[in-house]
């Protein structure tokens, strides 16, 4: 007998699973072709994008998580003194780095070191749920972050509240943690029926568990 296609193990509601080093083009893909056949086989195709946007989103978080373990990683190891070089400096040169052409540097150290993402999606008759993971723990700082965006955004209906509120404040600027993404992924959530309990970020453990429960009833 051979090996089911996607298509057939959605139809019988098994896990896929995407495993990903980088978000390339293969994986972007892979998943829009998940997602795709989850809401053709539950008529409701417009939900794509919106669900392919919090996926992307959150993988994203993952893979540059690993990418910033990994180079801190080295950058310990060269600068044994904590005073040589300032911790809020070196991860604005990380993010440097990550704008550049050469990110694909960060990619293949985190091959060579197995530091992948995992992407788990999960659909049934009553909810599609996403579970995105990653082999680093939060710092303490970048719990409470998190924590904060995702309470900000229960409180507010839209984004152009949150930043009324907040005087347009993001931590872009040198703070770690998810910035405005975990915002809008909360928002649109809301927008398609979940609920604040529906999106989950867990830390603990060496490693770092995002999830999505989107109603398709």
């Amino acid at each position: 007998m051979g090996a089911m296609t996607l298509e057939e193990a959605i139809n019988n509601n098994k896990k896929i699973k995407i495993l990903a080093y980088s978000v390339s083009e293969y994986v972007e893909q892979r998943m829009k072709e998940v997602l795709t056949l989850i809401f053709r086989k539950y008529n409701n195709p417009s939900m794509v994008p919106p669900v392919y946007t919090c996926m992307k989103e959150l993988l994203v978080n993952a893979v540059k998580a690993n990418f910033k373990n990994i180079y801190f990683e080295g950058y310990s190891s060269k600068n044994r003194s904590e005073s040589i070089i300032d911790y809020d400096i070196a991860l604005r040169l990380f993010k440097l780095e990550l704008d550049r052409e050469n990110a694909g540097y960060l990619e293949g150290l985190a091959r060579r070191f197995e530091m992948k993402a995992e992407v788990l999606i999960h659909a049934d008759d009553r909810a599609l749920t996403i579970h995105v993971t990653n082999p680093v723990e939060m710092t303490e700082r970048e719990k409470i972050n998190v924590q904060y965006k995702i309470e900000c955004a229960s409180r507010f209906n839209d984004i152009s509240e949150y930043f009324e509120a907040t005087d347009g404040e993001t931590d872009e600027d040198g703070e770690e943690g998810a910035g405005l993404g975990i915002i809008l992924i909360s928002m649109m959530l809301r927008s398609m029926g979940a609920c604040g309990a529906d999106f989950t970020i867990v830390s603990a453990d060496n490693k770092t568990i995002a999830s999505l429960r989107i109603p398709l009833s």
